[in-house]
């Protein structure tokens, strides 16, 4: 019998495989034995939490037809998890949080007439790549926390984040993510020159008022197109993320010509985080309808293959979004199968009384049971801050950033 080392993705390790490595040290797991044979689910639970890989020792002949199997069966994850999302969180928060100050004083800037400092800019976008790299996810959940007050560089903040994701779902290289973060992050620069009774009206904007909002985006071009530093594709997002797919929409242009692909993602991005974010006169809706609004929409408003794309990337339950179990129970989704997009990955965080709970992660793939023996199951996804949940507050809280 020859035993060789072969490679495999946690989601697929079993009970009785022999672990002989890690994909990352033995000691940043907390599992008492090095090289081990995996006996319970506690043990597979923590190398699912902890790894994306390990190796296991398995004789040759019976690995030609488990790697068969896995070809067949296997599912992997619609974001980068390169590091356990608790891991990630600590620096996603700290990211995070540089940026959003960084962006409101980028707009406040803006407002005053200032150049825009691209130099910085540039180097917040990369930090965001770099969480993103790590385990998309973190940051995925700092973008569900929002403060109305602060609405047009926060909602610019996470568009860029969600457009450096779905640019790295796409194959883009790191040039082109880089370039793509800017074009989210600046995207809504021209609103800092609409007047603050328009922007911060307590209700629905009436059509005078509505045109004087159009005008952002030939505004935020005014801002931008003399100066060298900012890449042409940047102000072509400024001004073009709002003309659809089908040739409608705003500003209105005698030439038509063909949308570039960061204007497509970003106008798709742009809606997807409108709608799921409260604003002083609408309550958001949660990911999931958001989602079917993109669909609904796909080769009118929308590219039709990238709003596919966009939702597969995000599955049917987005990471960060909230869930309510059919026990009652709230939950944050922390990661989504791509083959199983009706059964992610849930940390649960509430009971059915609304009360906080010691927070635990369910794979529902694997069918986990309740306090009463019922399986657990999502009964409907949740808009932020529904139930009384503050995301904020449990980020800090329960994980300690």
């Amino acid at each position: 019998m020859a035993l060789i080392k072969a490679k495999v993705p946690t989601e697929s390790i079993d009970i009785g495989m022999f672990v002989v490595e890690l994909d990352r040290p033995w000691t940043d797991v907390p599992i008492a034995f090095q090289k081990f044979e995996i006996t319970t689910e506690r043990e597979l639970k923590i190398l699912q939490e902890y790894c994306r890989y390990v190796y296991i020792e398995i004789d040759a002949f019976l690995w030609e037809k488990k790697k068969q199997e896995l070809s067949e069966h296997t599912s992997s994850s619609t974001l980068p998890e390169n590091t356990p999302i608790h891991h990630e969180l600590p620096r996603a928060s700290s990211t995070f949080q540089a940026a959003r100050e960084f962006t409101i004083e980028l707009f406040e800037s803006a407002k005053l007439g200032l150049t825009v400092d691209i130099k910085q800019s540039k180097s917040i976008v990369n930090s965001c790549m770099i969480s993103i790299l790590s385990n998309a996810n973190a940051l995925f959940w700092l973008t569900r926390i929002k403060d109305r007050t602060q609405h047009t560089a926060e909602h610019s903040l996470r568009v860029s984040v969600l457009a450096i994701a779905f640019g790295k779902y796409l194959g883009m290289s790191k040039a082109e993510l880089e370039l793509l973060g800017l074009c989210g992050l600046l995207h809504d620069l021209g609103q800092t020159q609409i007047p603050d009774d328009i922007i911060n009206k307590p209700g629905p904007l009436n059509e005078a008022e509505y045109r004087v909002m159009q005008k952002h985006t030939i505004l935020g071009h005014e801002l931008v197109i003399h100066d060298s530093e900012i890449h042409a594709t940047i102000k072509d997002v400024i001004k073009n993320h709002h003309i659809h797919f089908n040739g409608n929409g705003y500003p209105k242009s005698q030439v038509q010509t063909p949308l570039s692909l960061y204007c497509k993602i970003i106008s798709i991005i742009d809606a997807y985080d409108a709608m799921t974010s409260e604003t002083l006169y609408k309550l958001s809706k949660s990911p999931r309808e958001a989602l079917k609004i993109l669909f609904d929409q796909r080769d009118k408003q929308f590219d039709g293959k990238l709003v596919g794309k966009f939702i597969q990337m995000l599955g049917i339950y987005p990471p960060g979004s909230l869930v309510r179990m059919t026990n009652g129970e709230i939950g944050i989704v922390t990661s989504t199968h791509r083959q199983h997009k009706l059964l992610p990955k849930v940390e649960l965080v509430q009971d059915k009384d609304g009360k906080l709970k010691r927070s635990i992660i369910i794979d529902l793939r694997k069918k986990p049971k309740d306090a009463e023996g019922n399986v657990y199951k999502i009964a409907v996804s949740l808009p932020d801050g529904a139930m009384g949940f503050d995301m904020r507050q449990y980020i800090q809280t329960t994980h300690q950033c």
